[in-house]
């Protein structure tokens, strides 16, 4: 770990970080929140290494009284931290799941075929005065196309390196995902042919980079500078809408429109989807089958009283499952 630690739990969240990491987890989000927790025990200054409930609850509380926000990823980390400690036969408070939401209250936005074609059509007018970055004009078409055709994770796309691309076979070699497994997804072959002429274009742009997304200088772009992309894309894409009134849109609602769009085709063509659902699990990467059931629960309105969905046997196949669990 970079940042050293100072309290008492010092050693316990370095050997926590080594067990995850060993175990094939990406936990730098709980690791960033129990440097804050670090901090916090050096200031209160505990007087034994007991992970309590006082401890727990006072350091929350802490946060709350400051106005911040992710409680939900500082109930989580400090949750299954403690969780780690009862394991290595500690006594630890382990605080309940129900004090926080671990589950988004974010609503995903799936995009219709004209709001689609709408924002791939602000994409190919976007210009460099537009988003500040010379490249994202030719970028942009491409990035977000492949995301809507793939259903890949924005760490994913952005992770992409030019040495897991295959433009001969349209195969990509996804490695950039949470729990570190590798897949390979096979593009169309019109976005085969988008990712060809990209290619292009991105060889005559740069002199070198390692990325086959990559920022103006060379640089991986980061989830914060993909974001401000796909907004600016998204306002774009509906000038005539104030800002006010404009639903949300994140880059991972284009992973959420492509597990719908696959869905609703299965229904439509009849398709058993208790059959289908573990080929749309490997394809994006779900280590769980309720990840991927649960795009049936966002499907339009229109398809939720279809019959090709049996809803009582699909809930009793989707435990609940929390993402520190």
């Amino acid at each position: 770990m970079k940042t050293t630690l100072k309290s008492i739990f010092a050693k316990d969240i370095n050997d926590f970080y080594e067990f995850r990491l060993c175990q094939g987890y990406t936990i730098e989000n709980a690791v960033k929140y129990l440097r804050k927790f670090d901090a916090y025990c050096c200031e209160k200054n505990p007087e034994d290494g007991a992970l309590t409930q006082e401890l727990v609850h006072g350091w929350l509380q802490d946060a709350a009284n400051k106005g911040y926000v992710d409680m939900a990823g500082r109930g989580g980390s400090i949750r299954i931290f403690a969780k780690y400690l009862r394991s290595m036969g500690n006594e630890a408070y382990v605080l309940p799941p129900t004090y926080y939401s671990y589950k988004s209250n974010f609503v995903p936005y799936i995009l219709s075929q004209s709001e689609l074609s709408a924002f791939f059509k602000a994409t190919d007018e976007l210009s460099q005065w537009h988003c500040g970055d010379r490249f994202a004009p030719i970028l942009a078409p491409v990035l977000f196309r492949l995301m809507c055709t793939s259903g890949l994770r924005p760490s994913e796309v952005r992770g992409i390196k030019n040495s897991d691309v295959n433009l001969h076979t349209g195969e990509i070699h996804i490695t950039a995902n949470k729990r570190k497994k590798e897949r390979i997804i096979v593009v169309s072959d019109d976005m085969l042919r988008l990712m060809t002429d990209y290619e292009t274009s991105k060889n005559m742009f740069f002199v070198r980079t390692e990325y086959f997304f990559p920022r103006t200088d060379g640089s991986q772009y980061s989830s914060q500078q993909l974001g401000t992309l796909c907004d600016k894309c998204w306002h774009l894409a509906n000038l005539d809408t104030p800002h006010s009134s404009l639903p949300a849109l994140r880059p991972y609602d284009f992973r959420h429109s492509f597990a719908s769009s696959v869905l609703q085709r299965w229904i439509d063509e009849g398709k058993d989807l208790y059959t289908m659902l573990p080929y749309l699990r490997a394809y994006m990467g779900h280590e769980h089958f309720s990840d991927t059931a649960y795009y049936i629960h966002i499907l339009p309105e229109r398809l939720l009283t279809s019959q090709g969905v049996d809803w009582e046997l699909l809930d009793s196949a989707m435990p609940e499952v929390g993402i520190w669990d």
